[in-house]
């Protein structure tokens, strides 16, 4: 007897194996200020995160006058949450009868890297000259560690605390990068994760380097970045239905580690027999201090 598999199962499967492949695309977005959480909100709600704008010099401790309280601003970034992307897919009841486990896993990593593609890259049109004009252009051919290096001085002329920065960039640049001698080697670098894994985990003090296929050009060659937190920021919430009873379903799926949440949706058509899900992610984006984002170009 051939082992089924309910509707209420599928729709699990494809669900969480498509929040894992949007997690991890979308890793790279710890390069910038984030608000992520499956609190339920509407589009075009705003979200308020607190920044540091400006802090005094150190001083000199005076015995008569002790620890005197020194001026320090605390800004303001508001973030409307008016970007939303989604993900459709219909299947039939003999397809679902048809389908197996691996076959459900499969399509839910697809549809989570499609969702997940299109918000990276709208997230990073942000990039633009117009609003960070640092950058270090060189084609993918030609970069290697010392290109690295270059950047990393760009941030230290911005007053970017290294420790707090990430590098991402695409395909092209990050293969180079692996096979700089520099990084290959394990001898030299102090990690074999670049010739086991495929990765970078840290370099010159920068903690979090990112590879990716999803920065967009953005007309201006733009191929990657070494970004602070103060660059960018993100948003990111559960947008509720505001009626349900359409719906065969209607929830969050978050994942707990980094907050990242999309909406899940599904509803049946009983005449034709077909039932179709959505994937929808909200949320919104800020631009903030124009220093805090160094662009990795091509020539």
């Amino acid at each position: 007897m051939a082992n089924t598999i309910g509707a209420k199962l599928q729709n699990n499967i494809i669900s969480q194996s498509a929040l894992e492949q949007f997690a991890s695309i979308l890793a790279p977005l710890n390069a910038f200020s984030t608000s992520f959480n499956d609190e339920a909100s509407q589009r075009g709600n705003a979200v308020t995160i607190l920044n540091l704008a400006n802090t005094s010099s150190a001083g000199d401790f005076a015995v008569a006058d002790g620890y005197t309280s020194q001026d320090t601003a605390y800004g303001q970034t508001q973030i409307s949450l008016d970007a939303h992307k989604f993900v459709t897919w219909h299947i039939t009841d003999k397809q679902r009868s048809e389908s197996s486990a691996v076959e459900l896993e499969r399509f839910g990593y697809q549809k989570g890297a499609d969702l997940a593609k299109a918000v990276f890259q709208d997230i990073c049109s942000n990039i633009t000259a117009t609003a960070f004009t640092s950058k270090k252009a060189v084609n993918a051919g030609d970069f290697d560690s010392d290109e690295v290096a270059d950047m990393r001085g760009i941030a230290l002329g911005n007053n970017l605390p290294i420790e707090g920065c990430s590098l991402v960039m695409n395909n092209g640049h990050f293969t180079n990068l692996l096979k700089d001698s520099a990084v290959a080697s394990a001898l030299n670098y102090g990690s074999n994760d670049a010739i086991r894994g495929g990765s970078v985990p840290s370099l010159f003090g920068i903690p979090s380097v990112y590879e990716t296929n999803s920065v967009p050009t953005n007309s201006e060659k733009l191929q990657g970045f070494l970004a602070h937190p103060c660059g960018l920021a993100v948003a990111m919430r559960y947008l509720e239905p505001s009626n349900t009873q359409e719906y065969i379903s209607a929830r969050r799926v978050s994942d707990p580690k980094s907050g990242l949440v999309m909406g899940y949706r599904e509803f049946y058509d009983a005449k034709m027999g077909v039932q179709t899900a959505v994937l929808e992610c909200v949320y919104g984006t800020a631009v903030g201090r124009p220093e805090g984002i160094v662009r990795l170009t091509s020539v």
